[in-house]
């Protein structure tokens, strides 16, 4: 098939969603298919994480890349993409268009609704109620837009594509009766088969020897740092040797308040703050590690949780972690509301059970490989992309 992936960003900042999609590109050139990447330069990807030739040799063919200067940075228009997708859009068979509330997603479902072309979209956790109704400067505009804009693209879909049941039952309250489907996000197994010896970063991270705790992702309101940190000073009165590792990139200044919370709860000697890892630091991280922890507000997957298992790495993460049940049923982690007390108690009980934490990480390692892989994805995901190009010839009577 021709395929086309629309993204505003793929800039590392913009978490999940960037490895996604080249991830599954990169999987479904494997598999044979024709497969572009449409973005904006936000973030300077180019030369900041994409290295296009690398990609194109692991691919046969190849995916092409189409990257585009950003004039309107709120909305990150780009008029180059408005025009390269005007004239291009009728070459795909189908349009896999990722996120909401920015220009390119948005132009791209509209542009394919209004010229016949195939298109399912993928929210990549937007439409949570906990999102759409969080206070901002910006809400207002966020609503008139999804009333005008996003609201006929989501009902006019020829399917919405979500990564776990429970993303999709959060989505109810918004009335949308067109055609779904659940398909989780994936992983490369290869880059995980064969992990990195132990020890590369825990040196640094843990010089007393003390258990390490991570946290890798996005510094962001929703992944529950302010509730972490908290818990972490219990951990601390309870383990005083015990080390928190929170890695990655600030969204929107908000480290500056998490760099807060640990100065105000006297943890600067347990907790570092290691910035954007890269590289294989990712890997090491985790194998360097003792416990991963994600205690989100809203996750509509959480692909740091799938590669922490797939590092063998037990788990400790939100019920609002969407793939919580799958986590709870392998037996690969603990799962725990949204309260401090509950999570550093879970912490504790983990951190003082080596065998248990054991047992939790070949159970989570077992999950990924047989769950959360693109090679196997990509199979079932190409027959849902058949459907929907079929459900699309029946509804606009396009050629068969």
């Amino acid at each position: 098939m021709r395929i086309l992936h629309v993204i505003s960003t793929l800039a590392s900042s913009s978490g999940g969603p960037t490895s996604v999609v080249w991830g599954l590109s990169a999987a479904q050139a494997q598999a044979g298919h024709e497969v572009t990447v449409a973005a904006t330069d936000r973030g300077n990807p180019v030369t900041e994480i994409l290295d296009r030739h690398a990609l194109q040799s692991r691919c046969p063919g190849g995916v092409e890349l189409e990257v585009f200067a950003v004039s309107y940075a709120p909305l990150l228009y780009a008029p180059g993409m408005r025009a390269w997708l005007a004239r291009s859009m009728r070459s795909f068979d189908i349009v896999h268009v990722h996120g909401l509330y920015r220009f390119p997603p948005t132009y791209a479902a509209r542009l394919a609704r209004r010229s016949g072309v195939p298109y399912l979209i993928r929210p990549h956790g937007a439409l949570d109620p906990y999102l759409f109704g969080k206070s901002s400067r910006s809400r207002v505009l966020k609503q008139v837009w999804h009333r005008l804009l996003e609201v006929p693209n989501l009902s006019e879909a020829d399917a919405l594509h979500f990564t776990a049941h429970e993303e999709r039952a959060r989505v109810g309250y918004l009335g949308l009766h067109g055609p779904s489907f659940v398909m989780p996000n994936g992983i490369d197994w290869s880059g995980f088969r064969h992990l990195p010896e132990p020890g590369r970063l825990r040196g640094r991270w843990s010089p007393r020897g003390g258990p390490i705790v991570l946290f890798l992702g996005r510094l962001h309101h929703k992944k529950g740092l302010d509730l972490l940190v908290p818990a972490f000073a219990r951990v601390v009165a309870a383990m005083p040797s015990a080390r928190l590792v929170i890695a990655g990139p600030d969204s929107d200044g908000y480290g500056k308040k998490v760099r807060g919370w640990v100065r105000d709860a006297g943890l600067e000697g347990s907790v570092e703050l290691a910035g954007e890892l890269r590289g294989e630091d990712v890997l090491s991280a985790y194998v360097d590690s003792d416990l991963f922890v994600l205690p989100s507000y809203t996750e509509n997957f959480g692909l740091a949780v799938a590669e922490a298992m797939a590092c063998g790495l037990p788990v400790v993460v939100s019920d609002q972690v969407n793939i919580h049940a799958d986590i709870a049923r392998a037996g690969a982690g603990l799962v725990l509301p949204l309260d401090v007390e509950a999570l550093a108690a879970g912490i504790v009980q983990l951190l003082g059970h080596d065998a248990e934490r054991a047992a939790m990480g070949r159970a989570g390692r077992a999950l990924v490989e047989s769950r959360y892989t693109w090679a196997g994805i990509v199979g079932p995901l190409t027959r849902e992309y058949e459907a929907v190009v079929e459900r699309a010839r029946r509804r606009r009577r396009l050629p068969g």
